[in-house]
């Protein structure tokens, strides 16, 4: 996939977003998709078959833990909605590609 982003920002928030739907999940398959659009944004799909919930609202809001907090520090903007499926949810992190003036790689300083 072309996309100008950092990537290994990119896989960092990948393993992080797929291990805490692997460690929630019970039983059930974890789907990982990745696309990028014309704008050059990435797009990381993560569906699990767990119902989205009041508690993931304040994981999302740095409630609950470091990966999400971690996420959002690689540059990570993150939201959830339900499986296309009907059952379960996806969490969607989405990357902007690097501004021109921006820097390539975040600072990351732990909680």
């Amino acid at each position: 996939m072309a996309w100008s982003g950092n990537r290994n920002s990119a896989v960092r928030i990948i393993t992080e977003v797929v291990r805490n739907a692997v460690d929630h999940v019970g039983k059930g398959i974890v789907e990982l998709t990745l696309s990028a659009d014309e704008d050059d944004v990435l797009f990381i799909d993560v569906t699990d078959p767990r119902p989205g919930d009041q508690n993931l609202d304040e994981a999302l809001a740095g409630g609950h833990g470091t990966g999400l907090w971690l996420v959002r520090q690689l540059g990570g903007e993150v939201s959830w909605f339900p499986a296309e499926s009907g059952h379960g949810k996806t969490i969607r992190v989405r990357m902007q590609p690097p501004s021109e003036t921006g820097s390539a790689t975040p600072a990351v300083e732990a909680p």
